[in-house]
């Protein structure tokens, strides 16, 4: 399974490197969260970040700040589960939606029990599971 882990993880990495987004990891303390910022295309992940959501899930919503998000709005996002507006619903929609495309699941529960995904976003994961699977 860490095999897979890293090929998403390389997958994401390649997406920002494309899109000319800097990534750093940087050990932090615990409670520190990733941290995007759009004006100058940088993400700075935290692996110490202790949450109960997966890495590549935050990486991919962090990513999707910069790739999809409005510069003007602020100039630096930090991480968390619990955004339900604004930009933060849109970048974790777009997280969804971007794991998704990189390796589609075998079921909406699937994708959500491994990238821990916060349950509160239940409706927007089926809703991009099945616009998705339509598609393929």
């Amino acid at each position: 399974m860490d095999e897979y882990k890293d090929t998403i993880t390389d997958e994401l990495l390649r997406l920002a490197k494309r899109n000319f987004v800097s990534v750093y990891h940087l050990n932090m303390k615990s409670e520190t969260p990733d941290v995007a910022s759009p004006l100058d295309s940088t993400v700075i992940m935290n692996p110490n970040f202790k949450i109960n959501v997966s890495f590549n899930y935050r990486l991919a919503h962090e990513l999707s700040h910069i790739l999809y998000g409005e510069v003007q709005y602020q100039s630096v996002y930090q991480f968390s589960e619990f955004g339900k507006r604004g930009e933060e619903l849109l970048a974790h929609r777009n997280a969804i939606r971007m794991l998704m495309s990189i390796e589609m699941p075998s079921s909406p529960l699937t994708f959500m029990s491994y990238y821990r995904v916060p349950s509160w976003l239940e409706n927007d994961v089926l809703r991009t599971y099945n616009e998705l699977n339509i598609v393929e």
